[in-house]
């Protein structure tokens, strides 16, 4: 399914599954931002600052517990993730990784 970019987007998730969304913008820690998913947006507050291009949490996710983005596990919390929170190296195991033997800070890819 085809969609277009909404004006204004912050943030954009592919599927309602997912618990992540990519940053379109360096987002502030604190800033109000608006996610699209599906041609619909939902706004979020950021717990700390996102760099462009990174995960964005959309909801808690335990430790433990699967990341998804493009509808598809990606990987798994290594430590407690709050909504608006940064999701990267320092807190998420890619399935990439484990799967070919990388440590986590050798996944910059996810």
């Amino acid at each position: 399914m085809t969609s277009s970019m909404i004006s204004g987007a912050d943030a954009l998730a592919l599927s309602p599954r997912d618990n992540v969304a990519t940053a379109l913008r360096a987002i502030a820690s604190g800033e109000r931002i608006a996610v699209q998913c599906e041609g619909t947006i939902r706004e979020l507050s950021a717990a700390e600052a996102i760099p462009f291009g990174h995960k964005i949490s959309l909801q808690a996710i335990g430790a433990r517990e699967m990341v998804r983005k493009y509808g598809e596990d990606i990987g798994h919390a290594i430590a407690a993730i709050p909504a608006g929170a940064h999701v990267h190296i320092h807190n998420l195991r890619s399935n990439r990784a484990a799967a070919t033997g990388h440590r986590s800070d050798d996944d910059h890819g996810q």
